[in-house]
């Protein structure tokens, strides 16, 4: 039986006319082959191709280091390996496309990532193709999440919020940003995890900065700490921050992390199937603003095989919600002078009937105390 994803590509070749769609990019490589190949995001000559025509075998062109990688892991059957040194791997795209009876088809390609020379190599090589760029394509493709990428969304997600309360129960004043970090990869690779995309971790007056790697920064007593977990299970991430203080909080940390859940609750209560991400960001915006907060440009995005992917909850796109969509809510509110930062990340799931909270190991009512 043919698998899902590529089931879902081929229908919607025929909704919009395509007699083809090419993926070149990690993440629409590994959606559609369903395992990443694994150096083609570190060494960029290494390209990875898929080709789906949308009637015959789809094909897939890897270099031939990890040709037995493929062949092993990946769900495509017809499998072509290049040498990266002597051989071009558009003239083995060329080659495919021949063989699948596409010269003068219409084919939609990743032309936000194949490079100029690559592409004018191919357009030679392919003169009578029509080639279209198929960003947006993949974009919407992939808003709707299969049964099986929301169970890894879910296993991985859950897994990064475990190990924030356990990493933050082993802290104490007078370790660092990168002992906390320790913790936390740790804890992440005894939950199962596979890979570790990035963390962020900032203490004291670096919590306010967005996206800051750990250091050997000392946590003190009194310093807010925030810290965001990017984690991955067969290539699908986590995307969960959550913040804590050392020590008791202070009247105004306290009322102003009711204000983040408050507007978090907002947020939720309007996620659910017809809801449109462009209103569901105004009613948050307006709660902010009424609780004397500013916020940023947006509240929301999806998650899957990169990190911020299409629904955003944003003021400048308007998407209707579906079921099948996996979100990251995260209200946000930086005060660097103050050298606080105040983040709650979540993930949820868009249902029939609402959302399913992902993280939901521990009430976030309250912030963390270490």
């Amino acid at each position: 039986m043919e698998n899902t994803i590529i089931q879902k590509q081929r229908e919607e070749m025929r909704k919009g006319g395509y007699d083809a769609l090419v993926s070149i990019s990690p993440e629409n490589t590994t959606y559609t082959a369903g395992v990443a190949i694994p150096s083609q995001s570190t060494i960029r000559q290494r390209h990875v191709i898929c080709l789906v025509p949308v009637t015959g075998d789809p094909k897939m062109i890897v270099v031939n280091m990890e040709e037995s990688f493929a062949r092993a892991n990946v769900r495509i059957k017809d499998i072509r390996a290049y040498n990266e040194f002597t051989e071009s791997p558009m003239k083995f795209l060329a080659d495919a496309v021949k063989e699948s009876g596409l010269e003068n088809g219409r084919i939609g390609i990743e032309l936000d990532y194949l490079p100029a020379r690559d592409y004018v190599k191919l357009k030679g090589l392919l003169s009578r193709v029509t080639f279209e760029d198929a960003e947006s394509f993949f974009g919407k493709l992939r808003m709707i999440k299969t049964q099986e990428e929301i169970d890894k969304l879910r296993r991985v997600g859950k897994a990064a919020e475990k190990v924030h309360h356990d990493a933050f129960g082993k802290l104490k004043p007078g370790m660092t940003e990168l002992d906390l970090a320790g913790f936390i990869v740790n804890g992440l690779y005894a939950e199962g995890v596979e890979q570790i995309l990035k963390l962020v971790v900032g203490a004291g007056e670096r919590c306010s900065h967005a996206n800051p790697a750990p250091t050997k920064n000392v946590i003190k007593q009194g310093d807010m700490i925030r810290v965001d977990i990017f984690a991955t299970l067969s290539s699908y991430l986590s995307d969960v921050a959550r913040t804590a203080v050392v020590g008791k909080p202070t009247a105004f940390q306290k009322e102003t992390w009711k204000k983040l859940i408050e507007a978090r609750a907002v947020t939720l209560e309007n996620i659910c199937p017809g809801a449109h991400s462009q209103e569901i960001y105004q009613k948050f915006s307006n709660k902010f603003r009424e609780m004397g907060l500013d916020p940023i440009n947006f509240v929301g995005h999806g998650l899957g095989l990169t990190l911020h992917e299409d629904p955003y909850i944003n003021k400048f796109s308007d998407t209707v919600l579906e079921p099948g969509m996996v979100l990251c809510v995260e209200p946000y509110y930086m005060m660097v002078k103050q050298n606080m930062g105040f983040q709650i990340e979540d993930e949820i799931i868009v249902t029939e009937k609402g959302y399913e909270l992902i993280t939901n190991y521990k009430d976030s009512g309250e912030l963390i105390q270490v």
